[in-house]
């Protein structure tokens, strides 16, 4: 015990020289329970510091949860630092070895959340991105199991042309589900049909998305779905797309036929 004590102070120490700017007054003291708050800032506001100090006091695990907004219950941490695209963060927990496929509540891993979501205060997306690349080349798997949304789905619906083009360079699946014509969730080219993604629809249809796929809840296709919320003007081409089935000469065709 008296050995195991000398380790946390000694890793106190280290903290408060890592955390010089702001002390150690946020930071928990030996035999008290993580200031969990604190933590959850500290990963939002890109503070790698904060969060290596606190690992290696054993207060919290690279794999650990802790409650965040929408996550009361808990979520890894790796999925906290890459939905706030806290790219310190994120690679501190890739190399100590988080897991990269660790997922929330909600099932979603933190290369979903990176490819979804903006920066906190809803300017760039830039870091999200860096986070995505990150994660993809330190070995996060791009495919989920067919009944889930994979980041490529997520990339689609916020029109992410960049992020649908390199997920697609890196193994991700254009068309998703237990077969080739049924789905149980939205599949890429149904997300970006239900936001009206023009050209994000086309880079997929390219790549070979197939057009013809049914969600088994609905029964809608891209087409319908796009036709029903905010992508009317996809509706030919995705029509056009049924008709002549997947392939880029056939797409090729289709967008021609659409753009008169």
């Amino acid at each position: 015990m008296t050995e195991w004590l000398t380790e946390l102070k000694r890793a106190m120490i280290v903290a408060c020289a890592l955390l010089a700017a702001g002390g150690c007054a946020n930071l928990p003291s030996p035999g008290t329970r993580l200031d969990a708050d604190g933590l959850h800032n500290a990963i939002v506001a890109d503070n790698a510091d904060y969060v290596r100090a606190a690992v290696d006091a054993h207060w919290v695990g690279v794999d650990s949860s802790i409650p965040a907004p929408v996550y009361m219950e808990g979520t890894p941490l790796i999925t906290i630092a890459a939905r706030a695209g806290s790219v310190d963060v994120v690679r501190y927990l890739i190399a100590a070895g988080a897991d990269l496929n660790a997922q929330t509540p909600a099932y979603e891993t933190a290369l979903m959340l990176a490819t979804y979501f903006p920066t906190e205060n809803g300017e760039s997306s830039s870091r999200q991105e860096q986070v995505a690349h990150m994660l993809v080349e330190a070995g996060a798997a791009v495919n989920a199991h067919p009944y889930s949304y994979t980041a490529l789905a997520y990339a689609a619906y916020q029109g992410r042309d960049d992020l649908i083009v390199y997920l697609i360079k890196h193994g991700a699946h254009v068309n998703t589900g237990f077969n080739a014509n049924q789905v149980y969730v939205n599949t890429p080219l149904m997300m970006a049909a239900i936001q009206g993604h023009a050209s994000s629809a086309a880079l997929l249809l390219r790549a070979g998305a197939d057009a013809r796929t049914r969600l088994i809840s609905s029964g809608y296709t891209a087409a319908e779905l796009a036709a029903k919320h905010n992508g009317r003007s996809l509706v030919p081409l995705l029509r056009c797309a049924e008709a002549a089935g997947p392939g880029p000469a056939f797409i090729q065709r289709c967008e021609r036929s659409a753009a008169r």
